[in-house]
């Protein structure tokens, strides 16, 4: 829980950091500055200074102290210097001290506290404001800009631990625009990311080191700065119509990740890939969230583990998930797929189960797609809602399910499939409570299936009644299929509970 309220806390530290450049450009330096206050409280945060001085063309303000409070705990920092610079031609350019820091402390439900201090470096940064009071464009710019976590507290106790993350080539540009709420719409890229954890066990015995980088970042964000530490409620700004989304990019990436226990056992894993990306949107409609890596590779060794380096590879790896969050009065859409294609293991593993090499090492696929209707009997943010509605049933009414494509391939087996289901909801739910039972056909093939089991079953690793019962449950299941070793099925799932499997009726 501390380090989850350390990463709101850096996200709020560097959205801070961002609006720096949030001035009014066709405005005084003065005007600038009274409108960082304004936003700071939309935010949920309060922007104070010590003195803010006006010489000619710039106000230089001291001592900047930027507060977020929550029910969690306190995030505050203090700006040494922040010189605010009318440049003539209806712009303002923004400077700031190299170096401030940020304390971030929270209280348990026991009463413990947990803390950290954040100091955050930055090296030739400018933002340079310009637009209109009612839509303020600016652009950033810096060599490097640095973070550093360390001084941790978890539930009173001093831990040994640093964090340090250091981004460089940072261009940005942000697009702020008045209303209720502040909507802030951003692009942003860097050359490259290094990031580093070290830090100890209570013992002093134990102890990680993480190091890692990433290349060639980018993204876009567009976000309302809805104020929920002022108290807002979130629910109801997301039945009003606030969006939010959030997309990030980068082209290459690697991290080494060190652990010695107790003992004095050691664990190396290096990992390596070709890209990636993060995707999250949400608005009144939904929520879409995905996330993918391409090119992959995992090696596992050390003194610890039983056995030399381990590898494994993929080429693609992906996931995707889209579904409706409000209360709704007709069906809405929502989709699933995840993706894992081309993953190889190093032949010591293979070994292990099969020295001979009987069995097929081709690289292994799996591929499920999957998409339906369903309708929210409540808003699934409302917690007191959904523990309301728990009492009675499911939250959710499930219309239709589809699956649209199956696949896996592993060892020299395929199986593909694909489903239509429909759930009557005003019919009793099955066991589990969530859906009733559904209607729709469900098509399934396989290939190559008995020629694995003969495999697997000479090398000891399945008994000779698990393939007699494959064979009896496939007979009554499946028919041949239109190659040697393959298997189709069509089930049937009729609307009266009555299940047939290619049009005969199943015993259950």
């Amino acid at each position: 829980m501390t380090y989850g309220f350390t990463g709101k806390a850096l996200a709020a530290a560097i959205l801070s950091l961002a609006m720096t450049g949030g001035a009014l450009a066709a405005v005084t330096a003065d005007e600038v500055w009274q409108n960082w206050q304004e936003v700071s409280a939309a935010s949920g945060q309060t922007l104070e200074a010590a003195s803010a001085l006006r010489s000619g063309d710039t106000l230089t303000v001291t001592d900047m102290i930027m507060q977020m409070q929550s029910p969690e705990g306190v995030v505050k920092g203090v700006v040494p210097r922040v010189s605010f610079r009318e440049t003539g031609d209806g712009r303002v350019e923004i400077t700031m001290s190299e170096r401030y820091n940020f304390r971030m402390s929270m209280t348990t439900p026991s009463g413990k506290t947990n803390s950290n201090n954040l100091t955050i470096r930055q090296n030739a940064m400018l933002l340079m404001a310009s637009g209109d009071p009612g839509a303020i464009n600016y652009d950033v710019t810096a060599e490097s800009v640095s973070f550093t976590m360390q001084d941790f507290v978890v539930d009173d106790a001093p831990q040994d631990m640093r964090i340090d993350l250091d981004l460089s080539g940072l261009l940005a540009s942000y697009l702020v625009v008045q209303g209720d709420p502040i909507q802030v719409t951003s692009n942003f890229s860097g050359k490259s990311l290094r990031f580093a954890v070290d830090g100890k066990d209570d013992s002093g015995s134990g102890a990680i080191k993480v190091s890692g980088q990433m290349s060639g970042l980018a993204g876009f964000a567009n976000n309302p700065m809805t104020g929920l530490a002022a108290g807002k409620d979130f629910v109801a700004m997301l039945a009003g119509g606030i969006a939010a989304d959030f997309a990030f990019t980068y082209d290459e990436g690697a991290m080494t990740i060190g652990v010695v226990d107790e003992k004095g056992s050691t664990t190396d894993i290096r990992t390596t890939s070709k890209g990636g990306k993060l995707n999250f949107a949400m608005d009144n409609g939904g929520l879409t969230y995905g996330a993918a890596g391409k090119a992959v590779t995992v090696s596992v060794q050390g003194s610890a583990i039983p056995f030399p380096e381990v590898t494994a590879a993929y080429d693609e790896a992906s996931f995707d998930l889209r579904f409706p969050l409000a209360k709704a009065d007709t069906p809405q859409d929502f989709a699933f797929s995840t993706r894992l294609k081309g993953l190889t293991v190093s032949d010591f593993l293979w070994n292990m189960i099969d020295p001979g090499a009987s069995l097929p090492r081709d690289p292994a696929t799996l591929i499920v797609e999957t998409k339906g209707k369903a309708m929210p009997l409540v808003d699934l943010f409302d917690e007191a809602e959904m523990q309301q509605r728990l009492k009675s049933g499911p939250p959710v009414e499930v219309q239709s399910f589809d699956v649209t494509r199956l696949q896996l391939s592993v060892a020299g087996v395929e199986l593909l499939g694909d489903a239509a289901l429909t759930f009557d909801n005003t019919k009793p739910l099955m066991q589990g409570g969530m859906t009733p039972m559904p209607a729709g056909k469900v098509n399934l093939s396989l290939s190559g299936g008995n020629g694995l089991l003969g495999k697997l079953q000479a090398l000891g690793l399945v008994q000779p009644d698990m393939v007699m019962g494959f064979g009896l449950f496939s007979g009554m299941l499946a028919k041949p299929g239109p190659t040697p070793d393959s298997l189709v099925t069509e089930i049937d799932i009729q609307e009266d509970g009555r299940i047939l499997a290619n049009g005969n009726p199943l015993p259950f």
